[in-house]
């Protein structure tokens, strides 16, 4: 029993140590992340993140977004940042699409999603806190942000292309 435990314990650090050995080789995927709320730090969201300003009816307020981890415009980069419009504000958010998937984790309040090329609240579907949602590369879809804090997550390059 003895060294079968041994042999166990053998495969065990050799595979811990490979995964290491591979995480350290890609830059893009570190080992340990630890972001404390007070180290995330809001900014406006980059204008060059967009085609351009949202069509009607258009984000009345910018949304802010901090970057968790990650280069968003950087190619093949995996990223997570989080976007907000700001305590209290709610606001639509034109139809658009992405070059890539966009996965998205609810972390507080409400956000609400459609699908199509049109903007229509009523097609929305309330997505309360602790929700996912994945919107496949290319698929047009707008939203209802609902005083929401949303964290997004994928591959660069992320893009806002807005469907006009």
């Amino acid at each position: 029993m003895l060294k079968y435990l041994s042999t166990c314990a053998a495969f065990v650090l050799l595979g811990t140590g490979s995964v290491d050995a591979q995480q350290q080789a890609n830059d893009s995927a570190p080992a340990h992340v630890m972001v404390a709320p007070e180290a995330i730090k809001w900014q406006p969201l980059p204008r060059d993140w967009a085609n351009g300003p949202p069509p009607p009816p258009g984000d009345k307020v910018l949304p802010e977004v901090a970057i968790i981890w990650g280069d968003p415009t950087k190619e093949g980069a995996p990223f997570m940042f989080r976007i907000r419009l700001g305590s209290g504000t709610t606001g639509p958010v034109s139809p658009h699409f992405h070059p890539t998937d966009e996965r998205l984790t609810v972390l507080s309040g409400v956000f609400c999603m459609g699908i199509g090329d049109k903007y229509d609240e009523t097609a929305c579907k309330d997505m309360p806190a602790g929700s996912y949602m994945v919107m496949p590369k290319g698929m047009h879809h707008f939203a209802v942000n609902k005083d929401a804090v949303v964290e997004i997550y994928g591959i660069g390059p992320f893009k806002i292309n807005w469907v006009r």
